[in-house]
């Protein structure tokens, strides 16, 4: 099998992959690399410029038009068969500031939950049971006729807190659901959005640029400095311990689907029909299943159209590791500059 053709985002989420037309979800420019769940962040690589949407995410006035919020495609036909003869690879995308990830990461509070609004999304918010969410909220219905419905969660308005999620996620599920409604999917199943932290957690705090500081003359070292601590003397005291790093699910940035189902009741299991290899490369060179079943290769058009439309930080298949057998894993990181493919 060949590999896949390119995809090239547009403004606005337009991109052309191999001959067949996808416009992907939402005013997205081009990706780079997506991370794991606690991966660290890869070397720097090239940075577009701030845009005009920033700014205005910035400035917690951001108004994403309807037309950018939705997905056309049609049925994703030649992603996986090679395309045009002279076809190009698949092009790893490149992180830019207008990416919808860096957008709904960068949206105030106040600017989020406007939105939610705007788009008339339904939703409720989340009292109680995730408290690093900053914006918790629960889904209250269909997104573009896509439900989202937690495994073995019966109850459309369910009290389980792992059916939180933060407003900025909220906004991505919209487009995702978009997305997923021109391929006939009617039912997202997911694992958890949201997950307790460990105990003793602490939220990520916003990034403040730090003025420069003044040189100061040099200070004559303390009285003692540096000598021995005298036998039988208080040992000195040991820094604490820094609070425990929360993971996206922790801050309700985060889903793990397991499953996708069409309205004709068809279902795309990632643990039964995936068909990859951990290591493996889910787009591109090497990516084709070790068993090439309709649903292996419709799973694989579906998380690359994904990947290069910059909807996530970080999407996660069953090829990263042996913990992602059973699901994929897409995230949003705030103030993040870079995304990850696994």
């Amino acid at each position: 099998m060949s590999a896949l053709p390119p995809r090239r985002a547009l403004a606005l989420g337009a991109a052309l992959i191999g001959g067949a037309a996808l416009l992907t979800p939402l005013g997205i420019a081009s990706l780079r690399r997506s991370g794991a769940e606690r991966v660290e962040p890869p070397a720097a690589g090239p940075v577009a410029p701030a845009s005009a949407a920033t700014a205005l995410a910035d400035a917690g006035d951001l108004v994403l038009e309807d037309g950018e919020a939705s997905l056309l495609a049609d049925a994703g036909a030649g992603l996986l068969d090679g395309g045009d003869a002279g076809a190009a690879p698949f092009e790893k995308p490149v992180w830019s500031a207008a990416s919808r990830a860096a957008t709904y990461g960068g949206l105030s509070s106040d600017a989020c939950d406007r939105e939610l609004k705007r788009r008339g999304i339904p939703h409720a918010p989340a009292a109680r049971g995730a408290p690093l969410v900053d914006r918790p909220v629960r889904l209250t219905g269909a997104l573009h006729g896509v439900t989202f419905r937690g495994d073995g969660v019966a109850k459309p308005r369910s009290t389980s807190p792992f059916d939180i999620a933060d407003c900025r996620l909220v906004l991505a599920l919209d487009d995702l659901a978009a997305f997923l409604a021109t391929r006939g999917i009617a039912e997202v199943v997911h694992v958890s959005m949201h997950r307790p932290a460990p105990a003793g957690a602490v939220a990520p705090k916003k990034k403040k640029k730090k003025a420069q500081a003044k040189p100061q003359a040099s200070k004559k070292a303390p009285k003692g400095a540096g000598k021995a601590a005298k036998p039988g003397g208080r040992p000195p005291k040991k820094p604490a311990p820094a609070p425990a790093r929360p993971s996206q699910h922790a801050l309700g940035l985060a889903i793990d689907v397991a499953a996708l189902v069409k309205a004709d009741g068809t279902r795309l299991e990632v643990k039964a029909d995936w068909h990859g290899a951990i290591g493996a490369p889910p787009c591109g060179p090497g990516s084709e299943p070790k068993e090439p079943t309709p649903q292996a290769i419709e799973l694989r058009e579906i998380i690359c159209a994904v990947h290069a439309s910059g909807l996530f930080n970080v999407v996660l298949t069953p090829n990263a590791n042996e913990a992602h057998a059973d699901h994929f894993h897409f995230d949003i990181k705030r103030d993040a500059h870079y995304f990850l493919l696994e």
